[in-house]
């Protein structure tokens, strides 16, 4: 499976056959795939030869993939509460191609309650925004990679990742053009590998 990032919250994964591509916007450029994946509504972007497309929570499956989409928040409740404002509603996706189990978290601004955690389950690939000018700061992003615990941490958005590393102590962080295994065997078993990948 390949996996190649096009700018804030949007990849593409693809594995023999099938090609997945999550949140992808006009800043993406011109993206191919058969499956879509999107908590952006209206700012959801055409994808040449996708024959579907997903923006709602539930689950579904397309070409051997399957998909649970969840709903979640772009802020918690209790900032909505103090700030007065109306949190604005954001996906999860959690979906399996090539054997690997990712999840990409959207622009997910709070915590995650045991039951989500239950239900989305084991994770391979945790692609999340968090840090510096996101919706996750540091504190809430590592409370959702304790309770996730992902065997690849990979970092996406527009916002500065540098704080939240140095904080989890992440020493080694591989800068790739493309992330690309072969199989769920190639994976770390004992530590995390952080990715952060290049755009393409």
């Amino acid at each position: 499976m390949d996996i190649t990032w096009h700018g804030n919250t949007c990849y593409a994964c693809r594995e023999k056959g099938v090609s997945v591509v999550v949140n992808p916007d006009e800043k993406a450029g011109p993206l191919k795939g058969d499956l879509v994946l999107t908590s952006l509504g209206e700012k959801t972007a055409k994808v040449e030869g996708a024959t579907q497309v997903f923006d709602w929570p539930g689950e579904y499956e397309m070409k051997d993939v399957p998909v649970i989409g969840f709903q979640a928040w772009k802020q918690s409740k209790k900032n909505e509460e103090t700030e007065g404002k109306k949190s604005e509603a954001t996906l999860i996706f959690r979906f399996e191609i090539g054997g690997i189990k990712v999840c990409h978290l959207g622009e997910l601004g709070h915590t995650l309650t045991s039951d989500m955690v239950k239900e989305i389950g084991d994770v391979d690939v945790l692609m999340m925004a968090a840090g510096e000018g996101e919706n996750l700061d540091n504190k809430k992003a590592m409370e959702i990679l304790e309770a996730i615990d992902p065997r690849v941490l990979m970092l996406m958005g527009k916002g500065d990742h540098t704080s939240l590393l140095k904080e989890l102590g992440a020493d080694q962080v591989q800068e790739l053009e493309k992330f690309s295994v072969k199989s769920k065997s190639e994976l770390p078993e004992d530590k995390r590998m952080y990715v952060i990948l290049k755009k393409s």
